[in-house]
């Protein structure tokens, strides 16, 4: 049986992360979250693992501090992880006006530190990969807009988070992408199409200039894009391959080109 990154943690043995003492290190930006009254920062497990089990670098978590120094959190990061949440980028970061029944919930202190982190992430050619949230943010600090889609669809054409009993059933690879001919993601997949997971009801409406189209849902969204001329690694996915990286094989690809970058990146600053 195949299990996802968490439910591989609950129900096989653990192992260790490949990482070890001078590994590359990757920047996970945290979400914020209020508990009991108080104000947190707070990081899925899925990610961490994906970062330490395949890509092979050592995490390290970047709060959703707005007053953070984002150039700060850039130094000495090899890679950069963007992922998903239980938010939606606020509608007023793309000249929208929001509706909080339709459009949230939100989490604006993750906004303020995403949307400076990125093309600051970018421009210093820091091997970045964006999942879910993660993509709507990129699109965003690129100046496109998204769109929540109804919610009377049925199940087998909604791309929201679909009913499940647990985690695995809730990430599972449900909806097949036809992938860009002769692109970035194609090269990494060695495949025309792949099958992925669907959890996201916010989708790119307008894709943001400089941002290319890496693979199409069968009703046209866009499920995958790249940062034409990024000088790294730059690919985002609105599906969840940091869930399956431990079994599936497209997931397992995505997040070792990555690791591969982040290696890279790391062994160049090292020459430097």
């Amino acid at each position: 049986m195949a299990y996802g990154l968490q439910q591989w943690r609950l129900t096989a043995s653990r192992g260790q992360w490949q990482a070890r003492s001078g590994a590359p290190q990757v920047g996970i930006l945290s979400d914020s979250m209020v508990a009991r009254g108080e104000q947190l920062a707070s990081v899925a497990l899925i990610c961490v693992n994906a970062v330490g089990l395949v890509a092979g670098a050592v995490p390290r978590v970047l709060p959703a501090a707005p007053e953070a120094d984002v150039d700060a959190y850039l130094d000495r990061l090899d890679g950069l992880f963007i992922g998903g949440g239980q938010t939606n980028v606020h509608p007023s970061r793309y000249g929208q006006t929001a509706d909080e029944a339709r459009d949230g919930p939100f989490d604006e202190f993750r906004d303020e530190v995403a949307l400076r982190l990125i093309p600051r992430a970018l421009a210093r050619g820091i091997p970045a990969l964006f999942v879910c949230r993660g993509i709507q943010e990129l699109n965003v600090a690129f100046g496109g807009t998204l769109a929540k889609e109804p919610d009377d669809l049925p199940e087998d054409r909604r791309h929201g988070t679909p009913e499940a009993d647990d985690e695995d059933a809730r990430y599972r690879l449900r909806q097949k992408v036809t992938l860009r001919k002769g692109g970035v993601l194609q090269q990494i997949c060695g495949a025309d199409a792949i099958t992925v997971n669907s959890l996201h009801s916010c989708l790119i409406a307008d894709l943001a200039p400089g941002l290319v189209a890496e693979a199409v849902a069968e009703d046209g969204s866009v499920e995958a894009v790249s940062v034409e001329g990024a000088s790294a690694f730059a690919l985002g996915t609105i599906f969840h391959p940091d869930y399956w990286a431990s079994s599936d094989h497209a997931s397992a690809r995505i997040l070792s080109a990555f690791g591969d970058a982040v290696r890279q990146h790391a062994k160049a600053q090292g020459a430097a």
